[in-house]
């Protein structure tokens, strides 16, 4: 019996699509949470999304924020949003450490003390702050863009 490829393609694709969705309810784990809320998998759900300067978009959720938070803001750059956001949540109902996961180090910057997940967490690339009001999680390539004096950070 020979299969048709017109019918195969749209059935591997769906599959292969299928795995990057979040799964529902609560059986995923904080970082993935984190990173599917980062790159926009929640985005239908928010409060708020809006143009921002310089080819950026903010996207917010208060009423139900895909994190365990009273508030989730991400900025993000449109062109690449994979690789550049900034997470900004507001009273978490984690600690950076919880969310930086084991191996973590510490690290100082102008804004105060940090962490860089281990080289092999999914959040390898990012930095976490504590701020007054939760965290703050950036790529190195929103830093890049936007707040070179935190690359220091990204240093080994």
């Amino acid at each position: 019996m020979r299969v048709r490829p017109v019918l195969v393609w749209p059935l591997l694709t769906a599959a292969l699509l299928g795995g990057c969705k979040p799964a529902a309810g609560g059986a995923q784990d904080l970082v993935a949470r984190t990173l599917f809320t980062a790159t926009g998998a929640y985005d239908a759900q928010a409060d708020l999304r809006e143009r921002v300067p310089v080819g950026q978009r903010r996207t917010t959720w208060t009423r139900r924020p895909p994190l365990d938070a009273a508030q989730v803001v991400v900025v993000y750059d449109s062109d690449a949003r994979p690789l550049s956001w900034m997470l900004d949540i507001r009273t978490p109902r984690f600690s950076a450490q919880a969310l930086a996961g084991s191996g973590a180090r510490s690290v100082n910057t102008p804004l105060g003390p940090g962490l860089r997940p281990a080289p092999g967490s999914r959040l390898a690339d990012t930095l976490i702050l504590p701020t007054k009001t939760g965290l703050r999680i950036l790529t190195r390539g929103y830093v890049t863009q936007n707040d070179p004096a935190l690359l220091r950070a990204f240093s080994p």
